[in-house]
């Protein structure tokens, strides 16, 4: 109790001594201003050093017995039924916080209300590592200075939640999709009114729970297949950081999921014979030296592979049959050097006479694993085009660079 009453003492001490002020809506049915005490104001901001005091101090909780008040936006109620008995405030520009609002009965909140909150005989703690205001009666605690104040969403990367800094917030991810064995499914269980735990993610792999109340009125709702863009309200149990989502028009997951292209050309040599390379339509072509392209097995399927002769100086062309682009075209393909004193050189040409580089991720040292080149854009170019790999190996090195998967799509 001591502690509890030091702790107190040290949040009195420190709290700003200034106010918000605001006006009622008369078509509320809400305590006037003067029936509800003011106080000194307390930002969310000093809730959370509060709160962080009483972590380092081993946990507990902190119950308010003076008046002191705190403004906020509700960004989150519990009117969807995606929450219960709760909602979420979070503080305008000059308070970057959020907490969580545990409500004594259900209703009476709206997202965009802008409101004041007399903390007198509120409690300040957690549930299960969720920073919470306790015991919270709408119209004894509550006045309501505006409505439809809508605060936007704070732009994130799933990477960035498990810093600690988004908790309670409104957030949007820009380009997350659900995890494939998720499409197709609804939210959560809306027969037995059980709550479900789906994940989303991001193109890096990052991944993020999304958990979603039995309860919620789109809880039946199906998962959609795309990618897109999510805003949802960012929560703790635990360890575990989730989301919780207030309604499915935030959920515009609308574009193609990560990896999906449409093909135009590709060859990843497995109908390819094993030898000299002579796939129709492809050109072979030693312009110095003797080396070729060769098709081999390996046990994760044929590719194409070339070795500069010592003796002699080498240069060696793969050239593509000709290709119709599209718009917004790309190029990807992997490389591996097994031994190292040679190049090789991704072309494009839209005549086969004249060639240009491609700025490729192409392997450049001798190595076990394969180099990926990336999506590389085609964008600048149109019509009908070759692509050429072009391998060069000076005299006296033995030089060897294999090819796989060489592919044209759009996105």
């Amino acid at each position: 109790m001591k502690s509890i009453i030091k702790i107190l003492a040290i949040a009195t001490a420190i709290v700003p001594a200034f106010m918000f002020s605001g006006c009622i809506q008369g078509k509320f049915d809400t305590p006037n201003v003067s029936e509800v005490p003011v106080g000194d104001t307390i930002t969310i901001t000093r809730l959370w050093e509060i709160y962080d005091s009483l972590v380092i101090a081993g946990g507990g909780t902190y119950k308010f017995n003076e008046d002191h008040s705190v403004f906020g936006y509700i960004t989150m109620s519990d009117k969807i039924g995606n929450i219960y008995k709760s909602a979420y405030l979070q503080g305008g520009a000059d308070d970057d916080k959020a907490i969580n609002l545990h409500l004594l009965s259900s209703g009476g909140l709206y997202e965009g209300d802008y409101v004041r909150i007399n903390l007198k005989g509120l409690v300040l703690g957690d549930y299960s590592g969720m920073i919470q205001l306790d015991s919270v009666h709408v119209d004894n605690n509550i006045v309501k200075l505006d409505t439809r104040k809508f605060l936007e969403p704070e732009l994130v990367d799933i990477e960035n939640i498990g810093t600690g800094s988004y908790v309670g917030k409104l957030v949007k991810f820009r380009k997350v999709q659900f995890q494939q064995q998720y499409v197709g499914q609804t939210y959560a269980d809306k027969v037995g009114q059980k709550t479900v735990n789906t994940y989303i993610e991001d193109e890096l792999g990052n991944t993020m729970i999304v958990r979603t109340s039995g309860y919620a009125n789109f809880a039946g709702d199906t998962i959609p297949a795309g990618s897109g863009s999510l805003v949802a309200i960012v929560s703790k149990y635990g360890t575990d950081y989730q989301l919780y989502i207030r309604n499915t028009d935030e959920v515009q997951l609308t574009g193609r999921r990560f990896g999906d292209v449409d093909v135009i050309f590709e060859n990843n040599f497995d109908a390819s014979p094993v030898g000299e390379f002579a796939d129709a339509g492809w050109q072979n072509n030693a312009v110095q030296g003797s080396a070729k392209w060769m098709c081999q097995t390996t046990t994760d399927g044929n590719i194409l592979g070339i070795s500069g002769n010592n003796g002699e100086q080498n240069e060696t062309w793969l050239i593509t049959p000709e290709i119709t682009l599209q718009p917004n075209s790309y190029i990807s393909f992997k490389t591996r050097m097994l031994t190292s004193g040679n190049t090789l050189t991704a072309m494009i040409s839209t005549d086969g006479t004249n060639w240009t580089p491609l700025t490729a991720n192409i392997a450049s040292a001798a190595s076990s694993d394969w180099a990926v080149s990336g999506d590389v854009s085609l964008a600048q170019y149109s019509g009908n085009i070759r692509i050429a790999f072009k391998f060069e190996s000076p005299v006296g090195v033995a030089g060897k660079y294999f090819l796989d998967n060489v592919k044209l799509f759009t996105k």
